[in-house]
């Protein structure tokens, strides 16, 4: 027993792997046999659950009415002529009702009766292969057809294509019909089953074997041109270039047969070339195979097995390529059945030749994956042939398939892996070399970035004073040199970064992170890049994919890379910022509305230069959890998604309760500046507000750029504003946009909060209307300082507005002075008693005037009552009963601040340029009346009017030529309340002009 010969494990595996195969087939025979659906033409849905059963074949006895093509309206008078065919099969040699057998060649048609079916439900027939024209009509509809049926051959179009016809029915009963026609092969009929089922999961299990095939083919093609691309670069070896070419045979034989979706994609290919494609494919195959066993196996025997098949299939080949189908298709299956001899007789060479342990110019390891690759053509040729004769399923061709591919896969891959370990001490070395190759850079990085900021410090001097002195070509050439210091100091830090990301000193501070913020400040920051270029950057932030789980730096650091790399290779259209939510993770793309395909030499171009900023993102990508992938038309990342959890704490931390007042809920300190803080960042708010307290400053919250925006355009808006770049919503370059239509850097001062401090950010924020820039983390002694200095330059440049409007104010218009002391002049002649009460109301309005506290922001509105009184009395004693004044005045409201000289010379304006200039006179009617949190003001006279143009000039800020009066009411009004003054006139009709003021009492 000590002798005897140990069992070879290989050809035990293939033994085994043998019987497992004819063991499925012996199975799914078995199963097939059972029973079948269809019973002498009628199929009984009275006991199938389309929920539960599925889809299942139409196999059994259909009618059968050989040499007639029925249509709907025929069938009825046709009924019970025809014979029972068994489905699927050929129809040759079926003998009919009258004792005629059915030939090959020849027409037919097939008719099923449906009954129990359920009505309105969504249903289909899957059509896969019937020789070689038909139509299939569903309770008198044509719901599908492949080519077109005939009685003969010039009348028939043959076309053979897979579809699935989708229908419902609105009856338990129907009929389906199925016109066949074969004029090209020896043998015709429905050669394979037909599928039958709710349209869903026939459209399902269509789709999965389609999509098989699709895979197949495209992993077919991939191994192809990796091999291809093997024998082009690496080495010259022909072996090589004839697997690149059997795989490409083979994925087109995946293709071409099976669901056929290479006749799916191209309707209009003509019948002839599409099978002469097939066939080819499926022949010339076999016929590189055996070339390539010539030149593995140097073994005459086996030389000669593969000498002959080789020329046979050629030769067949040819045939295919010159002969039409009908006369190369008789053949076929006989040089098939060859082949199939071929491969056993080979296999068991092979076998031999293993056995003796002579494996030629292979090793043994690979002497047995090409046995196993050729056990597997075996098996998938036998399967082939079982298939046609209904004894098993395609589906079985993709296992074997599978494992073929794997054989032929490995046994090339096994042939470079030993170079492969040669190289591993190579690839250490290299390591060794990169981690010094690291350290340098890092030195170098360090010492450029002393060089690139005095460059940047040196031109920006110089591009200042050239702006001064003039000179375009200069000012190019200075701004050249700017932007590439940039790029430059840009790339060094991304140096850095690699560096620190390799030595594992990176560190992260992860949190949840608001992406819309993020996406707004680069591209605000990056908008100078767009300038020149037919450019327009596009966020589209989904509400539901907002908030991520990130470091916020960082990922500005990202998407900045990613951006500044896509615009970099593009020239016109969108760069667009795309977000959405899938699986718990944030997918982000930055994309560009046109894609361009690189060249080898324009990709090298665009990406030198910007490859390390792209390899850090995403290695920055990578370590907060996340991935990065370049695509055709741009970049795409997915991040982790911001817990729920996370985000309900961070929408209660942005309202605290205790620390910050709401922005429209604190009262004034007496003396204390009113600072408010624009941020969503709680801690951020409590530091702030903590510092400020502690300065004697009074400090408000505004967790957005809403809240922030209301507070700034109420009455007592704030003294300075601290806005965070990173606000929800809109961020905070466009808060300061928005805030600077309203209000000048002296009125308001901004100071912008940003984590990021380039010169890029400083740039733009000050673009956006910021006055000062802060970087994170914030220093208590900068801000104090910052605030100081803007608060101190608002203060000296507002004593002066007040001083210069009080200069303004102060001033009597001369001419009402001489007009009026020449009334009362007048009236001394004629009428002292009148002249004295002229002079006392004169003497009242002057007391008036000259008692006016000139500083003072606001007075009572009495007071500015009694004063447009006492004008009106002056101007009634000098036009008499032509002008006429009347007050509807809410008593309520006497006591409210207004600003003072506000309605006085609206109601002036109404007097002087409308009624005093009609000659018949009129009435100037003055109304103040509460309108919610505003008093509305309307001085309305039916004088001489306006023009449409005088309105527009009046109300045009541009065109204005009214002086201080009207220009100082309607810009102090509309910032208090937002809300502009309304001029409404008609020549010859009247004026009315309304506006309105806050609501704020003592």
């Amino acid at each position: 027993m000590a002798g005897k010969k140990k069992v070879d494990r290989f050809l035990l595996l293939l033994v085994l792997a043998t019987l497992s195969v004819a063991a499925a087939v012996a199975s799914w025979t078995l199963a097939a046999d059972r029973g079948t659906a269809v019973h002498r033409g009628v199929l009984d849905l009275s006991h199938w659950d389309p929920y539960k059963d599925g889809v299942f074949d139409l196999d059994g006895e259909w009618e059968f009415y050989p040499g007639k093509l029925l249509v709907p309206d025929h069938s009825v008078q046709e009924r019970g002529k025809g014979g029972f065919i068994q489905v699927p099969g050929e129809w040759n040699g079926w003998t009919g009702p009258d004792g005629a057998a059915m030939e090959g060649y020849g027409y037919g048609t097939y008719r099923l009766v449906v009954t129990n079916a359920p009505v309105g439900e969504a249903l289909a027939i899957a059509k896969n292969y019937v020789r070689f024209a038909d139509k299939l009509y569903i309770d008198g509809a044509l719901v599908g057809e492949s080519g077109e049926p005939g009685s003969a051959r010039d009348s028939y179009v043959p076309r053979n294509v897979p579809y699935t016809a989708y229908f419902k029915v609105a009856h338990s009963e129907f009929e389906v019909l199925l016109q066949v026609s074969n004029f090209d092969f020896e043998a015709g009929g429905i050669t394979n089953s037909l599928q039958f089922g709710p349209g869903k999961d026939v459209q399902v299990r269509k789709g999965l074997i389609v999509g098989v095939d699709l895979m197949g083919t495209m992993v077919w093609l991939i191994i192809a041109a990796f091999t291809l691309g093997m024998y082009l670069w690496f080495h010259r070896n022909a072996l090589l270039l004839w697997f690149a070419l059997y795989f490409v045979l083979y994925a087109i034989s995946v293709i071409a047969n099976g669901e056929r979706v290479l006749l799916q994609w191209l309707p209009e290919l003509p019948f002839e070339l599409a099978f002469k494609i097939k066939t080819v494919s499926l022949f010339a195959t076999p016929a590189l195979f055996f070339l390539i066993v010539r030149k593995l196996i140097e073994r005459p025997i086996v030389r000669g097995i593969v000498r002959a098949m080789v020329w046979l299939l050629t030769i067949y080949v040819a045939a295919i390529a010159l002969l039409p189908f009908r006369l190369y298709s008789a053949a076929q299956d006989i040089v098939y059945l060859v082949m199939m001899l071929a491969y056993l007789a080979l296999i068991v060479c092979l076998i031999r030749e293993y056995a003796k342990g002579s494996y030629g110019r292979l090793s043994r390891r690979q002497f047995q994956l090409f046995i196993a690759a050729v056990w597997a053509t075996i098996m998938l040729g036998a399967n082939v042939i079982l298939s046609s004769a209904n004894m098993t399923s395609m589906l079985l061709n993709n296992a074997v398939g599978s494992l073929f591919f794997i054989c032929v896969v490995t046994l090339l891959i096994h042939q470079y892996v030993a170079a492969y370990v040669s190289m591993d001490k190579l690839t250490k070395r290299l390591q060794i070399a990169d981690r010094m190759k690291d350290e340098f850079l890092l030195l170098t990085s360090h010492e450029l970035n002393t060089p690139l900021n005095g460059i940047m410090n040196v031109s920006r001097t110089l591009l200042q004073d050239t702006l001064r002195r003039g000179g375009a070509e200069a000012r190019e050439r200075l701004l050249m040199i700017r932007n590439t210091a940039y790029q430059m100091s840009n790339l060094v830090n991304d140096i850095i970064d690699g560096a620190r990301i390799r030595d594992g000193k990176l560190a992260l501070n992860p949190g949840v992170v608001d992406l819309g913020s993020c996406v707004s400040v680069v591209m605000e920051v990056s908008a100078f890049l767009a300038k020149g270029k037919n450019i327009r950057l596009v966020p589209r932030i989904d509400p539901q994919a907002r908030y991520v789980h990130a470091d916020e730096r960082r990922l500005i650091q990202v998407i900045h890379n990613a951006v500044h790399s896509i615009l970099t290779d593009t020239q016109v259209g969108d760069v667009s910022v795309v977000s959405s939510l899938s699986d718990g993770r944030v997918f982000i793309g930055i994309e560009t509305s046109v894609p361009k395909a690189k060249t080898d030499e324009n990709a090298a171009a665009a990406d030198n230069g910007f490859t390390v900023g792209l390899s850090v993102a995403k290695e920055l990508v990578e370590l907060m959890g996340g991935s990065f992938v370049s695509g055709r038309n741009g970049l795409h990342i997915s991040l982790p998604a911001a817990p729920s959890d996370s985000l309900a704490e961070v929408a209660a931390a942005a309202e605290p309760e205790t620390s910050p007042a709401p922005a429209g809920q604190a009262s004034r300190r007496d003396g204390a500046a009113r600072i408010l803080i624009a941020s969503a960042d709680p801690i951020g708010v409590e530091h702030l507000y903590g510092m400020l307290t502690a300065e004697g400053y009074e400090a408000l919250f505004a967790g957005n750029g809403k809240e922030a925006y209301e507070a700034v355009t109420r009455f007592d808006r704030p003294d300075l504003v601290l806005v965070d770049v990173m606000l929800p919503e809109e961020n905070g370059f466009e808060l300061c946009r928005k805030i600077r239509r309203h209000f000048t850097q002296v009125e308001l001062p901004l100071l912008l909060i940003s984590s990021r401090s380039t010169s890029a950010d400083i740039e733009a924020g000050i673009a956006a209307g910021a006055s000062d820039f802060v970087a994170r983390p914030l220093d208590p002694g900068e801000i104090r300082v910052r605030i100081h200095t803007l608060l101190s330059m608002k203060r000296l440049v507002k004593e002066a507005a007040r001083s210069e409007m009080a200069f303004l104010r102060s001033q009597i218009k001369p001419h009402f002075l001489y007009n009026a002391l020449g009334t009362i002049m007048s009236l001394c002649y004629t009428d002292g008693p009148r002249a004295g009460e002229l002079l006392s109301i004169f003497s009242r309005y002057l007391r008036i005037i000259f008692h006016l506290d000139n500083t003072e922001e606001t007075v009572r509105l009495s007071k500015e009552i009694e004063l447009i009184q006492a004008y009106a009395d002056i101007e009634k004693a000098r036009f008499g009963e032509r002008v006429r004044v009347e007050l509807d005045i809410d008593s309520e409201l006497y006591r409210c601040q207004v600003m003072p000289l506000t309605i006085e010379p609206l109601v002036e304006n109404a007097i002087r340029h409308g009624v005093s200039k009609k000659l018949s006179g009129g009435t100037v009617k003055l109304s103040i009346q509460r309108e919610g949190e505003f008093v509305r003001v309307v001085v309305e006279d039916d004088g001489v009017g306006m023009t449409a143009e005088q309105v527009e000039a009046i109300l045009n800020r541009e065109k204005q030529e009214q002086g201080v009066g009207f220009r100082n009411i309607t810009r102090r009004v509309a910032h208090m309340t937002g809300r502009a003054p309304i001029v409404e006139s008609e020549r010859g009709v009247g004026t009315k002009v309304i506006i309105w003021l806050p609501l704020v009492y003592e």
